[in-house]
């Protein structure tokens, strides 16, 4: 072969690894398409931007492309820098505003998203939000096939729905990521994966463990180890939450071992830190700390892994009071301290609520503007709600009003019925000072008031039976009277001791061939010496017919036959 020969064919062959570095275009007649043909083409430079220049020039040299080329641009920086910054965030932005200039709702939703998940990986959660909530608002109406990478799209929001708590809603576009994408591929087990974790924290576990072993079965057919490692991991979740910790450490081990095999070091560390909690509960400390050990050294390289950080050291602090030491407790607390500190904007819960503080604040204005809306243009239907609002207002005010009074009346008969029975007693109480205060007069003044406690208790039933019942729960007041009624202990000596006056052998009888009687068996039998019956015994008592009943046979078993000679003396 000739040296031209060779010459030729060194060029042709140069030539084509030179376009090989470059992105590919298609020209058909589907724009958004030809678009996601683009995107599948995008490729991590690492630090090499000049490279990445070149690699995106075909699409930068394309005026209908512009908006892809700054985002992809922004995501070449991001790994450049491999963390927030001023560079990356010019070019998202210029997508953004590039795309609301087109009038292309599709490529508008791609750039606001491509700037939201480069937000998201480094955990800026409160400037993700807002932008998350104009393009859940702008996806809503769309078909799959407006959508550039549908089944991305939805993934995508699902996951940071998920990370934010609302479960519910993830799972809506995680189903709708689940319809459209292709089967039986990464995409797909991933999206499986993730519909299972969301009905694991929703508490389903039934349904988290058909999501979790379907990604298991997808991911060991495509093959896809990484996959499969993590849906093992998640599964680990399960067991952990039903006590069966010998299966989740093996699940988890072996989650690890596949995720260093492919150098997938981010779920190295999620699953060694959520092993060293499994064997925390397993009340294995030092094993523990060894899978911790080893999170915190992938930990520590990204600034992005603070919140997996703090995990860490908290779960040593834990092994080190659950040890009874205090080795290295000052460092863990003082990085502990700085790294919640970090966290208070970025990663933190402080910074997950203030992001759902915005979407609820959003779903409220949104609110505040649908019923400015109805002001603006439905301005009739507005005069029509007034009306009818001041009518049932009208009507609500009359039936309170009606209720009020009702109430009132019912409370003022309450209490004039109260009032009524209380200065009964109160003048049966004046009658015994006026007259002599004998026997005759206390026998009177206990008939009295047997007869004010039977009506008493007559009122207390009807009143039960009526619709003022609340008001003598509320207030008690005709208990409350009764219960005054009843023979206190004032009332029984001043009894006691008239009875003494006018029944002093019989009296002084009990004191000496009855000791064993009780006060309260004294009170039945001087009762019964002034001829009361059982029912009004129990009255004046306030216990039943029946107490006093078994009072007197208790007694009769306890004297025994000294009762029939005290029962003599009782007639």
């Amino acid at each position: 072969m000739s040296a031209k020969k060779i010459y030729f064919i060194v060029l042709f062959f140069l030539a084509l690894i030179i376009n090989a570095q470059k992105i590919q275009i298609n020209s058909s007649k589907n724009y958004l398409q030809d678009i996601e043909s683009i995107l599948l083409q995008e490729k991590n430079f690492d630090t090499d931007t000049t490279d990445l220049k070149k690699y995106l020039s075909p699409i930068n040299q394309n005026p209908k492309y512009d908006v892809i080329y700054q985002g992809l641009l922004a995501n070449g920086y991001s790994n450049f820098y491999n963390s927030i910054n001023k560079t990356s965030d010019n070019y998202y932005l210029n997508s953004i505003q590039k795309a609301k200039v087109s009038k292309n709702i599709s490529l508008e939703i791609w750039s606001k998203l491509n700037y939201i998940n480069y937000l998201y990986y480094y955990r800026d959660y409160i400037r993700l939000t807002p932008f998350l909530l104009e393009l859940m608002a702008q996806i809503e109406p769309l078909e799959a096939d407006q959508i550039i990478t549908a089944d991305e799209t939805y993934k995508r929001i699902g996951w940071i729905l998920y990370t934010f708590g609302d479960y519910n809603k993830s799972l809506h576009y995680l189903k709708l990521a689940e319809k459209t994408a292709k089967k039986n591929t990464s995409e797909y087990a991933s999206i499986i994966n993730s519909i299972g974790m969301n009905y694991f924290y929703i508490g389903d576990y039934k349904m988290a463990s058909f999501y979790l072993n379907e990604t298991v079965k997808i991911s060991k057919k495509i093959p896809d180890d990484v996959r499969y490692a993590k849906a093992l991991g998640d599964l680990a979740n399960i067991s952990q939450k039903k006590g069966d910790y010998k299966t989740a450490i093996a699940l988890l081990q072996k989650d690890i071992q596949i995720s260093e095999e492919y150098l997938s070091n981010q779920n190295t560390m999620y699953a060694s830190i959520l092993l060293a909690e499994v064997f925390l509960k397993n009340k294995q400390p030092e094993e523990a700390i060894l899978f911790l050990n080893k999170a915190e050294n992938i930990a520590v390289t990204k600034s992005y892994f603070k919140k997996s950080e703090l995990q860490i050291i908290q779960l040593k602090l834990q092994i080190l009071k659950l040890q009874h030491s205090t080795k290295n407790e000052l460092n863990l607390r003082r990085r502990m301290i700085v790294l919640e500190e970090s966290l208070k904007n970025e990663d933190g819960d402080l910074a997950i609520n203030q992001a759902n503080w915005i979407i609820e604040k959003n779903k409220y204005q949104q609110h505040i503007d649908e019923a400015n809306e109805i002001i603006q243009y439905e301005a009739t239907l507005k005069k029509f709600y007034i009306i009818i609002f001041i009518m049932l207002l009208s009507t609500v005010l009359i039936i309170v009003i009606h209720f009020r009074k009702k109430y009132k009346n019912k409370q003022l008969k309450y209490e004039q019925k109260v009032k009524a029975l209380e200065l009964e007693k109160v003048k049966a109480e004046q009658k015994l000072t006026e007259v002599n205060d004998d026997i005759k007069s206390q026998i009177d003044y206990l008939k009295e008031k047997n007869f004010q406690i039977k009506k008493l208790k007559t009122e207390i039933e009807n009143i039960k039976k009526s619709s003022s019942y609340y008001l003598e729960k509320e207030k008690g007041k005709l208990n409350a009277l009764l219960e005054s009624h009843l023979m206190t202990d004032g009332n029984w000596n001043t009894f006691k001791r008239e009875f003494q006056k006018e029944y002093p052998e019989f009296y002084t009888l009990l004191q000496q061939d009855f000791p064993e009687l009780t006060d309260s068996n004294k009170r039945i039998l001087l009762l019964q010496k002034l001829d009361f019956s059982n029912n009004e015994i129990a009255e004046l008592l306030g216990i039943t017919n029946e107490a006093v009943k078994k009072s007197k046979q208790r007694l009769k078993k306890k004297l025994g036959d000294k009762y029939d000679s005290l029962f003599n003396y009782l007639r």
